[in-house]
């Protein structure tokens, strides 16, 4: 039976706009230091953590304080689906071996890790990512778990899927991350299958291979385009032929802060625009906040397991320690709080979807390159959201 760990003293690396380090304070930890490199993102962490000593650039740091978890949410660009691809050894994702240099300096490593990145780290180059990850977690003498979560199974309506990786050195870290496991409330998830009175997120900004479609949510808000303009995620209101985007403080709620979080971004001299890269980056507070209730009481866990050789492409759920993996048959959903509908949980009007992003999304479901299946009923409405601009106009 694992013991409680409760208080923690945390170091944050690759801290963003401080996601884990929220969700774990909620649950009683607290963060001794702060290491995030973006002028905008420091902003908002000397705003809202004003006590808290922050370290900008983590290539020059030569040692961290003593703590008892250092959380890392490190830069996924190379690793994500719709980022450069260029895997772990990448110039961003790659950064993620200064984690483990600080660690290796220390006489007195901490006894825990939390690590969060993209699914696709899964997959990619099979899985040479999550191999090294492990094989450095394990030359620094911890065992290690990992799990798929999705963020709305703590409350929040957005179809955000993060693999969640805790390491220890004291305990077995199956107990935080393997103690909970629920059903979805969701049936299909496919944009063939319109339901009356519901509505439904998707992305604009896609429409040939992928649509990002999520049933009353949206799909995960991402950081904008290469070119920094912001891209969030549509909300499409059948009875209503209306499609629309969620405005920033409904985002920063989508993803577990408080309303105008990343406002003093804005208040420092930084665009407006900037903000939704900041939500976009950020860590999902309440999967954070999951993470450090588990820490103070870890529970039960089923003990089935398969053994497989470490290096292949990776499973959603897994762990193992000395060389060793296991595939941990569990989903994503390790809570079912009571459906959170996204059409009733925005605070903030919705701004129309312009004429030009709605004609461009509809161009792209028409092109012969095109292998998404969508409704009629979709594409009508869009067609009759789109004239109605254009007569308003």
């Amino acid at each position: 039976m694992s013991k409680s760990y409760s208080g923690l003293c945390v170091v944050s690396l690759f801290s963003g706009i401080g996601g884990i380090e929220l969700g774990l304070q909620s649950a009683g930890h607290s963060t001794k230091l702060f290491c995030e490199i973006d002028e905008a993102a420091q902003a908002v962490l000397r705003h809202q953590f004003p006590d808290i000593p922050l370290k900008s650039d983590i290539t020059k740091l030569k040692t961290l304080p003593n703590c008892d978890l250092i959380a890392a949410g490190f830069p996924c660009q190379d690793l994500s689906l719709a980022g450069q691809k260029q895997g772990i050894k990448g110039k961003n994702s790659g950064l993620v071996g200064h984690l483990f240099r600080l660690i290796d300096r220390k006489r007195y490593k901490p006894d825990w890790l939390l690590i969060e990145n993209v699914p696709n780290m899964l997959k990619l180059d099979r899985g040479k990512a999550m191999k090294y990850l492990i094989s450095s977690l394990e030359d620094l003498g911890y065992s290690w778990a990992y799990r798929v979560v999705d963020a709305r199974a703590f409350g929040v309506p957005q179809r955000r899927h993060r693999v969640i990786l805790v390491a220890s050195r004291i305990d077995d870290p199956r107990a935080v991350l393997f103690a909970d496991d629920e059903e979805p409330p969701f049936g299909s998830e496919k944009p063939t299958d319109i339901e009356d009175g519901l509505a439904y997120g998707f992305y604009w900004t896609e429409g040939i291979r992928g649509v990002g479609w999520a049933i009353e949510s949206v799909p995960p808000i991402k950081g904008g385009s290469g070119l920094g303009i912001p891209s969030p995620p549509a909300i499409w209101l059948p009875s209503e032929d209306f499609v629309g985007t969620p405005d920033i403080r409904d985002a920063e709620r989508l993803q577990g802060f408080p309303e105008n979080w990343t406002l003093p971004a804005v208040k420092a001299g930084h665009r407006e625009s900037l903000r939704w890269k900041l939500v976009g980056n950020a860590v999902c507070s309440k999967v954070a906040s999951w993470v450090g209730h588990r820490l103070n009481k870890p529970g039960t866990f089923n003990k089935d397991y398969i053994a497989r050789p470490v290096g292949d492409s990776w499973p959603t759920a897994a762990w193992g320690r000395d060389g060793k993996a296991y595939i941990q048959t569990i989903g994503a959903w390790p809570e079912q709080p009571n459906a959170v509908r996204i059409s009733k949980f925005l605070n903030h009007d919705m701004r129309e979807l312009s004429a030009k992003a709605t004609a461009g999304f509809l161009s792209r479901t028409s092109s012969e390159k095109c292998s998404v299946v969508y409704s009629d009923r979709f594409l009508t409405s869009l067609r009759n959201h789109l004239s109605s601009i254009e007569l308003n106009n």
